[in-house]
């Protein structure tokens, strides 16, 4: 007769729940300059506190993996090119063209970030027109810990 050994899988240790989702609350002003940080001044959710509102900044609040999404909306016949920056490295862009109509462009990344780390959208160029928000489409920021 055999004897099994089963093995029990490892349990994870239950994490802290962070999570941002916040957006603009209106249209922009027009021609934002370059490197100008995006301030999402409607926050919905904060769970660990880590957005600040006040100069659009999620600093992390604790070591891990991460994902980051946004969205930019811009009105006819404007563009826009919007960064997300973690501290000071570009790690993903999203490129609005309004040439036809409204339009929206958005990204996302999934990426390790240390406690204190500084992540946010920030415009690439100058861009044409102002950021689109609005109750119809929302221009966002959104992040949560796996």
């Amino acid at each position: 007769m055999r004897n099994f050994f089963f093995s029990v899988p490892p349990t994870l240790e239950p994490t802290e729940q962070i999570a941002f989702y916040t957006y603009l609350s209106a249209n922009s002003r027009a021609n934002l300059p370059r490197h100008h940080t995006l301030v999402f001044d409607t926050v919905k959710t904060n769970m660990g506190g880590g957005y600040h509102v006040g100069d659009g900044i999620f600093v992390v609040p604790s070591s891990g993996l991460y994902v980051f999404a946004w969205t930019v909306g811009i009105q006819i016949h404007g563009w826009v090119v919007v960064d997300i920056i973690v501290n000071a490295e570009v790690l993903g862009a999203a490129f609005a063209d309004g040439a036809t109509g409204w339009n929206y462009a958005g990204g996302i990344i999934v990426v390790h970030v240390n406690a204190g780390d500084h992540v946010f959208i920030r415009m690439q160029e100058n861009g044409s027109g102002p950021i689109y928000s609005d109750n119809r489409g929302r221009t966002s920021f959104s992040g949560w810990k796996l």
